[in-house]
C-alpha cells in the first residue's frame, strides 16, 4: 500500500527533500532546522497553538481539510469549536509553555512529516468530520518497531522516523560525529559514547538527548 515504507525508503525520500529545501544546505554541515520556516515554505502550512485534548496527553495535530474542530479553554473543561483549514497544524499550548528538550521542534517536524506521507489516507477517512491526526505524548520522538503494528502505529511511526531524517540528516549526523571523535566518516564504526556526548550533538540539532540517541542507533552508530 502507499503507506508501506520501509526505513530507507525514508531515509531516501528525507535526504530527496532536504536537496530541493533551501538548496540543500541542511545537507552542508550539521546544523539546527528552521521546522517553522519548513513547515509554511516547504509543506505550505500554517502552525497554530490551542489546547488539544482534554486529558492533555495529545502534543501535535494535522488538519487534512477544512472544517471545524473541537479544542478546549486553558482549564481544559470546556470544549469549543474553531475553524480550521487545510494545512493547519496545532501544537498544544502546555508543550509551548513547559517546552523540554526540544519537543516543540520535533513535535513540528512529526506533524510535518504526517502531512508529506499521509494525506490521501486521512483526506478521506470515514467518520470523522474532519481528517485529521492527533499525535499523542506516547507517540512523538519514540519509532522503535515492536510488532505486530496497527496501520495507525504504522503511520506513526513513519513520521517519526522522516521527521528525525529531517531535522537531523544522516550525512550531517556522520560528519558531526567523526569531527567529535577525531575520526574520518569512512572509519565511522558502531561505538559506545556517553550521555554527554550525545547531549553535545543533540544540541548541534536543538532536539532531545534520546531523539538524538534513537538517531544514532537508526544509523548504526551506536553499540547497543
Amino acid at each position: 500500500m502507499y503507506h508501506n515504507y520501509s526505513p530507507e525508503r525514508l531515509e531516501k525520500k528525507a535526504e530527496e527533500i532536504l536537496k530541493t529545501y533551501m538548496d540543500g544546505a541542511l545537507l552542508l554541515k550539521p546544523q539546527a532546522m528552521d521546522v517553522d520556516h519548513f513547515a509554511e515554505f516547504y509543506c505550505e502550512a500554517t502552525i497554530d497553538f490551542a489546547y488539544l485534548s482534554k486529558d492533555g496527553l495529545t502534543l501535535g495535530l494535522t488538519c487534512f481539510q477544512d472544517g471545524k474542530l473541537i479544542v478546549w479553554d486553558e482549564t481544559r473543561s470546556n470544549p469549543k469549536p474553531i475553524d480550521v483549514e487545510k494545512g493547519w497544524i496545532f501544537i498544544d499550548k502546555d508543550v509551548l509553555e513547559y517546552e523540554i528538550e526540544g519537543r516543540v521542534r520535533f513535535t513540528i517536524i512529526h506533524e510535518c512529516s504526517h502531512y508529506i506521507l499521509h494525506p490521501r489516507f486521512y483526506y478521506k477517512k470515514p467518520g470523522t468530520e474532519i481528517p485529521r491526526i492527533q499525535c499523542t505524548v506516547y507517540r512523538i520522538e519514540d519509532w522503535s518497531q515492536r510488532p505486530p503494528m496497527s496501520d495507525e502505529d504504522q503511520r506513526e511511526w513513519q513520521a517519526n522516523r522522516l521527521g528525525a531524517a529531517l531535522i537531523m540528516p544522516a550525512i550531517t549526523v556522520k560528519m558531526l560525529m567523526a569531527e567529535r571523535l577525531g575520526i574520518s566518516v569512512n572509519e565511522l564504526t558502531p561505538v559506545y559514547v556517553s550521555d554527554i556526548f550525545i547531549q553535545g550533538m543533540a544540541d548541534v540539532y536543538q532536539v532531545s538527548k534520546s531523539a538524538m540517541r534513537n538517531r544514532l542507533r537508526d544509523l548504526d552508530l551506536l553499540l547497543q
